[in-house]
């Protein structure tokens, strides 16, 4: 019992450890956030929002067509074909929930993974030392404008998988099924998004960004020395990065209800 109590005392400190860490990232990121206005920050946030946003397109969009027809033809046969329920499941489960998911998922897999392996290179080259000996809060050119950028594109990449789910996926499904386009997107927006649920889905997607962008710079400025330096924060950040986004959503969840 002893060592099961030990074990847990170090697991519960390792995580009130991280989730410490990462939230005064987050503070001193927003506290620093309008350094992004002067130009060499600014270049580094567009960067950010390029990379993770609109590189992301492309993937993102052939994703949503599948996901749409898929999702839009399953439904409609576990339903008996039954198209009010159908459409009504739709929008709550997969466009209002699954939607958000995919796109955190996918941005801390691709956009953070890159934070964290770029930052922990540019600690083990001494560029973060040498931002410290020029005056340079790397707080303000190194973690501001990335943080930003990650929720920017998060939240404009989940509006957009939203939007290409339904306009796509009923559009495919009423070409290789029996499907009413007009129908269906009459139902979906009779049914609609209060002006409170839009709001509260911003803020799901605000804050996944904030935490994949939190969390790979925290675990790329802490990289160890020596070649398993970078791999191993990349892999860390990612493992913390799905973790954090899965607690924040049954904590959003709970908030809901």
């Amino acid at each position: 019992m002893t060592s099961v109590h030990r074990r847990s005392r170090l697991i519960v400190g390792y995580l009130a450890e991280n989730v410490c860490a990462y939230l005064n990232l987050l503070a001193d990121a927003f506290l620093h956030s309008p350094a992004v206005l002067r130009p060499p920050c600014r270049r580094v946030l567009l960067k950010q929002v390029y990379f993770s946003g609109l590189e992301s397109l492309p993937f993102l969009s052939f994703t949503a067509l599948l996901l749409g027809f898929t999702a839009a033809s399953r439904l409609y046969q576990v339903m008996a074909k039954d198209f009010s329920r159908t459409v009504d499941v739709f929008r709550s489960m997969i466009v209002q929930e699954g939607a958000l998911l995919i796109v955190a998922f996918y941005v801390m897999a691709r956009s953070g993974s890159a934070i964290a392996s770029e930052l922990a290179s540019c600690k083990q080259q001494g560029e973060v030392a040498a931002l410290y000996r020029m005056g340079i809060d790397p707080a303000g050119y190194l973690i501001a404008p990335r943080v930003l950028g990650s929720m920017l594109s998060v939240a404009a990449l989940s509006f957009f998988f939203q939007i290409m789910l339904v306009l796509g996926g009923f559009a495919l499904a009423s070409f290789f099924m029996e499907w009413d386009y007009a129908l269906a997107m009459r139902q979906f927006l009779y049914g609609g998004i209060s002006p409170g649920g839009a709001l509260f889905s911003l803020l799901k997607t605000s804050v996944f960004g904030a935490l994949i962008g939190a969390v790979a710079c925290h675990q790329g400025l802490r990289a160890i020395r020596g070649p398993q330096g970078i791999p191993v924060a990349t892999r860390t950040a990612v493992v913390h990065g799905f973790a954090a986004i899965v607690i924040a959503t049954t904590i959003f969840f709970f908030l809901s209800r």
